[in-house]
């Protein structure tokens, strides 16, 4: 069994917990840790310590892994200071503010020898698998387009688009329109395949991919002038629902089998976080291969980066991987700097001891890719300041 520390109380972080409660063959959560005293009144429920301060708990407790789930502007802090201490890391999404900090990520856990995976959902959701599958199988035929919309963190999109495509962009060109409900949009190439991103509010979080033969679009296979939903299948053992399976009902039906289904795992998300949890389990226990990672998690944040960066250069053609000096990155950082007095990768634990909200102007260049988005009616700010 590895011993869990839980670093940042919020409401991710509790949904980590119940899919913890529901392995506990595998984990036992030992300690919280949350600047705010008052998020942890669960730690005595869970049997586990309470901390305030990172470096007390590290001093105290020593878990095998510990879950990053403080805003994404700390992530590469409390990740150096955890793998310092050799503690394996699950990062909650994005994996940071910036590819500087994302690769200094990586570049910290393989120093140190620990693992770093990502809980990125969006790939590891059911309905995703069996996208993936039917595309295996061929059914599709060769693919050549795509269409991606994303309005609540676009890394997710290009997840989910490059799980399905299973290989990486080479190209991009991306532009910031005429503000209305498409904050950005992005032309991306992969070999074979060219597709349009948008983070569209009038689509919300939606994709499609097309082939020769057919499409899935959002939940749906398009077939040979038939739609088949994908449906998620259930079963009820004393009283607790579990998610066994996702399928879509041609002829023979094709399923998507889950590997989790012995535990009471209740919907996608669920199954997606203990997929996570497990990939580190089977890395640390029996040395395999995890099952997303940071570099993953690093191309689907560079892959967007690419775009914006293309449309600071007014469209621009950018290859892929980037290279060289970003003027979005450059961008990110100076905008943190003006806000918090400091540069990201010179923060320490230190200036992560008081609860904060993160500035409006860094909000929209790292949700909206871009600094006039509050001039859309469609405009929402994602972490909205507390009176």
């Amino acid at each position: 069994m590895l011993k869990v520390a839980i670093i940042g109380v919020g409401r991710r972080a509790l949904a980590h917990v119940e899919t913890l409660m529901r392995l506990r063959d595998l984990f036992d959560i030992v300690a919280l840790c949350d600047v705010d005293s008052t998020r942890l009144g669960i730690a005595k429920k869970l049997g586990a310590k309470a901390y305030t301060s990172i470096s007390k708990m590290l001093s105290e407790v020593k878990p095998d892994i510990a879950l990053v789930a403080v805003q994404a502007e700390g992530h590469h802090v409390v990740a150096k200071v955890l793998a310092e201490h050799e503690v394996h890391i699950l990062c909650e999404t994005p994996i940071a503010i910036s590819l500087k900090c994302a690769k200094e990520m990586i570049r910290i856990a393989e120093k140190h020898n620990v693992f770093l995976e990502v809980s990125e959902n969006v790939p590891r959701w059911p309905r995703e698998q069996l996208k993936k599958r039917l595309i295996k199988t061929g059914i599709l035929g060769k693919l050549k387009s795509f269409y991606l919309s994303y309005t609540s963190g676009s890394y997710h999109g290009m997840a989910a688009i490059r799980n399905l495509i299973d290989s990486e962009a080479i190209k991009v060109k991306g532009e910031f329109p005429e503000l209305d409900s498409v904050f950005e949009r992005g032309y991306i190439e992969f070999p074979g395949i060219e597709g349009i991103y948008e983070l569209n509010a009038e689509r919300g979080n939606y994709w499609e991919i097309h082939g020769e033969k057919g499409s899935v679009k959002g939940r749906e296979l398009h077939l040979n002038g038939e739609v088949y939903t994908i449906e998620m299948e259930y079963c009820e053992t004393d009283g607790i629902r579990k998610l066994v399976r996702a399928k879509v009902n041609t002829e023979p039906p094709i399923y998507w089998e889950n590997p989790l289904k012995d535990y009471p795992l209740t919907d996608e998300d669920d199954v997606a976080r203990a997929d996570a949890w497990i990939s580190l389990y089977n890395a640390i226990d029996h040395g395999e291969k995890l099952s997303y990672g940071a570099e993953n998690a690093t191309k689907d944040l560079e892959l967007l980066i690419a775009i914006r960066e293309s449309a600071m250069r007014k469209g621009s053609e950018i290859k892929l991987p980037l290279s060289g000096d970003l003027l979005y990155d450059n961008l990110v950082h100076e905008e943190f700097k003006k806000a918090y007095g400091i540069d990201p990768l010179a923060v320490t634990l230190e200036h992560l001891s008081i609860r904060y909200t993160i500035p409006e102007r860094l909000q929209q260049l790292l949700y909206y890719g871009r600094l006039d988005a509050w001039k859309s009616s469609k405009y929402r700010l994602f972490y909205p300041r507390k009176h």
